[in-house]
C-alpha cells in the first residue's frame, strides 16, 4: 500500500442471519477512492468446504452477480457507475447467506 493512503474500515450488519442470532456482517473497506465490500469468507467458514462447494459458489456468484474468490470470500467493489454502497452491502449479504445455505445443503 502506498504511503499516505488513508484506509477506513467498518463492519455493518446486513439484516440477514446465517442462523437465528448469527447476523450476516460485511466489511466495508475504503482505500483512497476505492471501496470494497466483503464477507471475509464468513459463509464458507461457517458452512465448511464439503465436496462441491466451489461449484455452489460459482452458481451463487452468477445468480446474485457478485465475486467469490477461490477461498470462498464473497466481495464486490463499489464504483461510481454501478449500484450504490447500500445495494452492494445488501447484495453481498444476500450472496453470503445463499452460499452458506447452499453449502449446508450439500451435506444434507
Amino acid at each position: 500500500m502506498a504511503a499516505g493512503v488513508a484506509v477506513e474500515e467498518r463492519i455493518v450488519e446486513t439484516g440477514f442471519e446465517y442462523v437465528p442470532g448469527d447476523p450476516v456482517r460485511v466489511r466495508i473497506v475504503r482505500r483512497d477512492r476505492r471501496v470494497r465490500v466483503t464477507d471475509d469468507g464468513a459463509a464458507v467458514e461457517r458452512a465448511g468446504r464439503p465436496a462441491g462447494w466451489r461449484e455452489v459458489a460459482g452458481r451463487v456468484a452468477n445468480e446474485v452477480v457478485v465475486n467469490v474468490s477461490r477461498h470462498g470470500i464473497v466481495w464486490l467493489p463499489v464504483s461510481r457507475c454501478g449500484p450504490g454502497l447500500d445495494e452492494v452491502v445488501r447484495r453481498i449479504g444476500e450472496a453470503s447467506l445463499a452460499l452458506h445455505q447452499e453449502i449446508l445443503e450439500l451435506d444434507g
